[in-house]
Formats: structure tokens, sequence, C-alpha cells
């Protein structure tokens, strides 16, 4: 699925919308004929696609020279009314004679030619002619989408990249390099003598085109005034900024070192304090970079006008304008969260012209060194990018613990999940759906699905993304819920971030029930009734911490009966939550510690859980259990072990535990955490945040 050269340039098909979020087919079942699929890649989410495209050239043409390009569809699926949209930059000019293509028109930067047709499952090939009149990176590009039922699985993504030469053989495959010569779309003005005597001042602004056309200011971004002193001499930076957060311009004055500056240009960076967009590689920024003005005497202004990238770099700077809008909604810290005060971590993003690698992010590596990676077209959908930073930003407000993954894959935004992947997929889905204002998730392709719709699930019908299934464990439910309550309740979603800091969630219900009302936030019957609209059903729900005592330990042994000293707040090992817990064991010789409260679960209750989080920590080897941990019911004179944990279960981090405790409705019993040690080697078992909910 990558390029490659043979007689041809070939690079495969790959979707263009977020992997975590497409829908299956309205008309069919998740699956039913679709595997097509984009690179298959470990950390891809990608799911499969029943359309499929190939673009390829038959040679590559230098200046002057023509090729002819060859878009191969292939379909398990007969669209009645298929669109085929072919993209290709400024430097090309396209001969659409003959080839059935519609004439061009300017979209943006771009060159667009269109058809339409009936597409069997027999598949389609167009050819047509292309003629270089200009170097510089080139991306042909092939979109087909079906007009009648637009969705995600029922389109295609295809492109070729190339690099045009000044002369013949010079082209070569592929585009490198992230620097940009800037195309100046207004007619700048000439020297004007407005600085302070000795200054020289530039001004002028960042723009960009989007998918459709439409011209954009490049916010936030880094911009600084560059310049030699003489003709041998090295470029120096004089003078630096960030374009407006409002409209994209800039103005930035430096004293002049020489009274005639020999050259004068602007450079603008896709990078800041806070996010910045680089290649796949993640070692280079995007730049453009301004013609320069030269012979620039003391107390002159220059007007650079509004410069924008080229159309092939141009979805580099459209995805770093995306993030000012999740920074506008973030909240008033000086980072991305109140985790972090200065030296922020950044939010890096991966695209490049052509790329098939993703849609992901990375939380695998270091803290510093994640990052969010792009496909192609991906950047076209700002819900896309939107969503991958929601990711990024879970993953700062919990200090990279992520609960661990239940998503099945692929996985969709209105079908049933696991509790943790409707969780984590949820709260970006919101992120994107708030942000946005428009509470949807929209693919790049135009496919799109209401986030805020509350029908509840038809069984008569088929799944889609206009009939979502209903309840907790699907991510379209748990973001519509969770943008209502940022609207509705909330007044936005600063108190959940701060909630989100303060106490790690596996799951939405975890969130609701025992982080949300342990943060202070409303989860009064009207609060739950409105989540009840998003057909999940807490309205009988018991409040956690009314049935367990201090179960996060935060009140050190407040509620608890405790032997061997087993609870506190030791900085040896960390807490799931806050900064107390228990630790049971941990002694390396035969030893039994014990953690245990009284509690008693309501007769009204439907059914009862216990839920806690534990780590273990061993220096025990082999799957042998030397030393245990035992949950445990009390209930009179009969004690009843729910789970045995072992040295076997050692774990990196927390997890998510839970039992049910529907046996003992209506009795008052003692919950007992116990853990037994043998005479040799050391066993930590870590127990944390025990709530017990009802329904």
């Amino acid at each position: 699925m990558r390029s490659r050269f043979g007689l041809s340039l070939v690079v495969a098909a790959v979707t263009s919308a977020s992997t975590l979020l497409i829908p299956a087919q309205a008309v069919a079942a998740p699956n039913a004929a679709c595997t097509f699929t984009p690179p298959s890649a470990g950390r891809t989410e990608a799911r499969p696609s029943c359309v499929a495209a190939d673009v390829s050239l038959d040679r590559l043409p230098a200046v002057g020279e023509s090729a002819t390009v060859t878009v191969a569809i292939r379909s398990q699926v007969a669209l009645d009314q298929a669109a085929l949209a072919v993209r290709l930059p400024d430097n090309l000019k396209l001969d659409a004679r003959s080839s059935g293509l519609s004439a061009t028109r300017v979209v943006g930067l771009s060159q667009v030619a269109d058809q339409k047709f009936a597409l069997s499952t027999k598949g389609r090939t167009l050819t047509f002619g292309v003629t270089a009149v200009a170097p510089g990176p080139v991306n042909i590009e092939a979109d087909v989408t079906d007009q009648a039922a637009p969705a995600a699985d029922r389109s295609a993504h295809a492109s070729a990249t190339l690099t045009v030469g000044d002369r013949a053989g010079t082209s070569r495959q592929g585009v490198s390099g992230t620097e940009s010569t800037a195309v100046t779309r207004s007619t700048p003005a000439g020297f004007a003598a407005t600085a302070a005597a000795g200054q020289v001042c530039g001004k002028g602004s960042l723009t960009y085109s989007d998918a459709a056309g439409a011209w954009k200011p490049g916010r936030n971004a880094k911009v600084q005034l560059v310049g030699r002193t003489t003709s041998s001499a090295a470029a120096a930076v004089y003078a630096t900024g960030l374009s407006s957060a409002t409209d994209g311009s800039y103005s930035l004055c430096f004293t002049s070192p020489v009274t005639t500056m020999y050259q004068v240009w602007t450079v603008f960076t896709a990078d800041s304090n806070l996010w910045r967009v680089t290649d796949n590689n993640g070692s280079a920024a995007y730049t453009v970079a301004t013609a320069a003005k030269t012979n620039v005497v003391g107390g002159t202004t220059l007007d650079f006008g509004a410069s924008a990238p080229t159309s092939t770099y141009t979805r580099a700077w459209h995805v770093f304008d995306t993030l000012t809008k999740l920074w506008a909604a973030h909240g008033t810290s000086a980072c991305w969260t109140a985790r972090e005060s200065s030296n922020c971590t950044r939010i890096t993003l991966h695209w490049q012209p052509g790329s098939t690698d993703g849609t992901y992010f990375q939380n695998g590596v270091p803290v510093g060194q994640r990052y969010i990676a792009l496909t192609d077209a991906d950047p076209d959908s700002e819900h896309t990018v939107l969503h991958e930073s929601g990711h990024a930003l879970m993953d700062l407000l919990y200090a990279g613990w992520w609960p661990e993954s239940d998503c099945p894959s692929p996985h969709y935004v209105h079908l049933k999940s696991g509790a943790s992947c409707a969780w984590t997929e949820g709260f970006a889905n919101a992120v994107a759906g708030y942000v946005m204002g428009d509470g949807k998730y929209k693919w790049s392709n135009g496919a799109s699905i209401d986030l805020m719709s509350t029908t509840p699930f038809d069984s008569t019908k088929a799944a889609s993304v206009t009939n979502m299934e209903n309840g907790e464990t699907v991510e379209g439910r748990v973001a519509g819920a969770i943008i209502d309550l940022w609207r509705k309740v909330d007044n936005g979603p600063l108190t959940t971030f701060a909630d989100m800091i303060s106490y790690p969630s596996t799951t939405f219900k975890e969130w609701f029930t025992i982080d949300r009302p342990a943060g202070g936030l409303d989860v009064s019957g009207t609060t739950r009734d409105l989540v009840y609209t998003h057909t999940i059903d807490y309205r009988t729900g018991g409040t956690p911490t009314g049935i367990v005592t201090n179960g996060g330990f935060e009140n050190g042994t407040t509620g608890w009966t405790v032997t061997g000293g087993s609870v506190g707040n030791w900085t040896t090992r960390a807490a799931q939550a806050g900064s107390w817990y228990a630790w049971l064991g941990g002694n390396g010789s035969a030893n039994t510690d014990t953690v245990s409260q009284k509690i008693t679960i309501p007769s009204t209750a439907k059914t009862a859980t216990l839920g806690y989080y534990l780590r273990v920590i061993t220096w025990e080897s082999g799957t042998t259990a030397y030393d245990t941990l035992k949950v445990q019911v009390v209930d009179g004179t009969t004690t009843s072990t729910l789970k045995t944990w072992s040295n076997a279960d050692a774990s990196s981090a927390y997890g998510y535990k839970t039992l049910d405790l529907s046996a003992y409705k209506g009795k008052t019993v003692t919950l007992l955490f116990t853990s037994v040690e043998d005479s040799n080697l050391e066993t930590d078992f870590l127990v944390d945040t025990i709530a017990v909910t009802t329904t």
C-alpha cells in the first residue's frame, strides 16, 4: 500500500476519516462485504472499506514533460451514483481530453476535475494526461464517494507523490522535506518609511486554503523576520512572534545592525510551545518562507502581503490552525492541563503528502515523544484532527495512564464496544463535537453522524449512523451525553478536565457515578435524566460513596479496620488517584495484612457491583502463586472469597476490577481484603478507589 516504482508509481487507497469512528454502511451490516483494508501496521486502527483506488503514473515528468495518470477503482458494492474527484497542484496541468473528466475548476491553489458514473463490482479505470509546468512537490489525488449514501466505508482516497525537477531526468518519486516557498495572495505595497529610525519592520498575514477552497487565517504560527546583512553573510533571525489568533496577521520590528540590510524575508513555522505539525519522522516542522526584499534601509516597513503555503503542503497548516480551536476551549492554564505551568508538553501531529500512516494517537512511548499520525486526507476533517487531539488531551489529563483497552477491531461510533473503549473514544468524539460546536462527527468525505441524537435504537432495522445502538458501551451515546453535560450542566468542559486530573476513570459509568461526584460535579436526578436521554440509564443508581466510606483512603483509615499499617500516603509507590491508598503485603517474609469495612447494600437495588483498582508488584517469578490477595465478603459467620490475586498477576499500572455483590442485597456485610505472603521474596498489592455501585 506504499509508494513503489517499477514501471509506474502507485499508492493504494486509504480511508480518509478517523479510523476509530468510521461507520458501517447504512444498507449492510458492518463488514458484510468490506475487505479492502489500509496498511496493516500494528498501530493503525483503520477498518475495512468496500471501495479502493490506486493512482499510478507511467513516468516521472520534469518541467515541460508529460505523463499519463491511471486511476483504477475497485468496489465490493455497487454504487449507482459514484463520484470521482481528481485533484492536482498548480505545477501540473491537467489534460482532460478524452478522459471523461470535467473541465478543471480552481479550488484554493489546486485544480479539480470530476466525473460521475455508476460503479459496479467490476470496477472502473480512468486515464488522463498531465504536464509539469513548474518544479516542486506534487500530490495527485483521487477521491471516490457514494453520492446517494455518503459513508466513510463507501469511499476511497488515493494519491501519488513525486517531486518535479526543472530538467529532464531530475524528477524523483515521493515528496521530502517540510519547507515551502510562499505563494503571495495579495500584492504587497512598496516600501513605506513608517518604522522608527534605524528599525526594519515587517507585516503581513499567513493564510491557507481548506479542501473546499475556502481561504482561512493561519493562526498562532511562529513568525520570524530573517535577513542577511551582506550578500555573503549567513542568514540570521532578527525578530520572532506569533501570527494573530484571530486573523493570522503579524507585525514585527528589529533594530537594523547595518544601515542597509542586504535581504529581509519572513518565515512561518507550524510550531509553538503547545503544538506542532511535522512530517512522519517527527523531525522537522513545516515552514513557509516569503520571497526576500533586498536593500532594505533602516526606517522601512516591509509589507509581505498575504502569504500561503503551496497546495501540496496546505493540509499541514490546516492541521496546525485546527489546534487553535482546541486551545481556545482548553481553559486558562498556561499549558494544556493544570498539571503543568511551564515547559508545557506539546501535542505533536505527524502528516505528510500521500501518507498512509494513520489514523491514531501513539501513546506507547515516553510522554514527550507521543504523537498523532494522520493520513493524507485526514486534515480535511477538522473533527478527525480534534478527535485524535482529544486522545492526546486525555493522555495529558491522566499523566500518561490509560485504562486497559477493550476496543474490538474494528470498532464503530454507533455500535457497542468495550466499556473502556466507549469512554476513551466517546471522550475524544465529545471533544471534536463540542469544539466544532455542531455535536457531530464529520469525515473528510462528507459523511457525518449526529452525536446528539437521542432516538433509541430501532431493533427492527440495521444499526447505522442514523440508528445507533443503546447504552454506555456505545461511543456515540457516551459522546452525546458528555457534550450535553458540558452544554447544559457544567458550563463547559473545564470542570471535567479538573475532575479527570484527580480521578482517572476506566469507564464512563465510573466517571459519572464515582469520580464525577467525588469531584463535586452534579449527579442529581435531573442530570441523570439528561444522561438517560442518550439511552444511558443511571436514574436509579445509588450514590457510591454512600455505601463505601472513604473508598479512596484520602481520609486515612476513616471507615476502615486495618492491620499491618496497610493504609498510608507513601511516596515509594503512587496512588491510583489522590495520594492515599492501601498497600497490603510488601514484606518479603511470612505475613498477613487486612483492610476491611462493614457496608450495607440496599434491598431496593437490582444489582450491586464492587469496583476497585489494583496494581501488583512482585519480586517472585513464574506463574506459581506464592503470595496472594483475597477479596472477600464476611456475611455473619461465613467468609466467601470472591477473587484471589497473586504474584502471577503482576502489572505495570493500576487496573480497574469489578465483582458482583448482588447476592448480598439487603444485607450488612464486611468487605475484606486479605494479603498473605510466604517467607521469601516480596509482593506488593496496591488497592485504591473502592466503591460499590447499584442499579
